[in-house]
């Protein structure tokens, strides 16, 4: 897969129909799996209107419902292999944050990168560490602040 399609920036965000049909399928299949719990061998899809019939391998069907799922809930989504490298700019975008700012976190060690040439190169599942890591962070400020403000009795006011 070419790095410039790794990430597409041009996420289509679902509109209602696509999310309720999503729903739905979700639904469908996660009653499926659990009526047929372990692995279920292969899933065949087949297309309305048409006589397309594709066979999947079943291990894939829990990552089908997680995409549906996000569908469902409005969610644009992407796929990307776990091995893939992304760009500084893919990686800032990832992060919601400037190009400058994401090579400051490079440069101070905190998100793992390598050079090739005079460009950088991020791993995905670095970037990920990194992001589940400043979540937890965030998490813990907040949970902070919160017991605080209780301590002070501040919310209540």
């Amino acid at each position: 897969m070419a790095p410039s399609t790794l990430l597409r920036s041009n996420l289509d965000i679902p509109d209602e129909t696509t999310s309720a049909e999503a729903a739905e399928a979700v639904d469908l299949l996660d009653r499926f799996q659990r009526t047929h719990p372990g692995d279920i061998g292969t899933v065949r899809l087949v297309a309305d209107n048409s006589d397309l019939s594709v066979t999947i391998p079943g291990s894939a069907l829990s990552h089908l419902v997680e995409l549906l799922a996000h569908i469902a809930n409005g969610n644009a989504v992407t796929i990307a292999p776990v091995h893939a490298e992304l760009t500084t700019q893919q990686a800032a975008d990832m992060l919601v944050v400037s190009r400058p700012y994401l090579i400051g976190l490079l440069e101070d060690g905190q998100i793992p990168h390598r050079r090739v040439g005079n460009r950088r190169r991020i791993r995905l599942t670095d970037l990920l560490a990194y992001m589940r890591e400043d979540d937890r962070k965030r998490a813990e400020a907040a949970a902070e602040l919160t017991a605080e403000a209780q301590r002070l009795n501040l919310d209540d006011e």
